[in-house]
């Protein structure tokens, strides 16, 4: 099944060196280790959104943003990961993908559309956390390799949130197809 999903903008994390290649991560971090308050300033109006509008992703789309970013990132000697994001959210809404680089593709992730990104699949599979998800194959990033495969996953959760047998996170959830542009 073709997943339609919008091409929403980037995310920039802190490449840590794990098995999960996902959404959850320590994104956005120069909003706290940098000096510079252009960046925790631009991100407070014009990224941080999904708290008040549940047609946002926390993504960016501005070129001049994600390139200063990159740019302060190398001058602390931060690695970085840019996450190229398409999920089923109106906005933003990235129309040229202008950023040079191989892109490579990781998977799809079921994940939080913003704040801390909170990744059901890195908190309730990866971690073993449900016992019924133990015999779900996932990716060398953590990740499902097709849509069909997240949405049979999604299926299943539905069910065991039924029973109530586990406290799932209700948070705006929602798939992702992440890729990764490597700079």
């Amino acid at each position: 099944m073709k997943d339609n999903l919008n091409c929403n903008g980037y995310i920039i994390q802190r490449n840590e060196i794990s098995y999960y290649k996902g959404i959850e991560g320590d994104n956005w971090y120069l909003n706290y280790c940098s000096d510079n308050n252009f960046f925790e300033d631009y991100y407070s109006k014009e990224i941080d959104n999904a708290w008040e509008n549940i047609d946002y992703i926390d993504c960016c789309t501005n070129m001049e943003y994600i390139h200063r970013y990159i740019e302060e990132s190398k001058k602390m000697c931060i690695p970085i990961r840019l996450l190229l994001c398409y999920t089923s959210k109106k906005f933003p809404v990235l129309n040229d993908k202008c950023i040079k680089g191989k892109k490579i593709f990781l998977g799809y992730d079921y994940a939080d559309s913003g704040g801390s990104y909170y990744s059901s699949v890195l908190n309730d599979v990866i971690s073993k956390r449900i016992p019924e998800f133990k015999n779900i194959s996932l990716n060398k990033n953590g990740l499902f390799d097709s849509y069909d495969e997240i949405m049979e996953y999604l299926k299943a959760r539905r069910m065991l949130a039924d029973k109530k047998k586990y406290d799932f996170d209700a948070g705006d959830f929602i798939v992702y197809r992440v890729e990764e542009i490597i700079l």
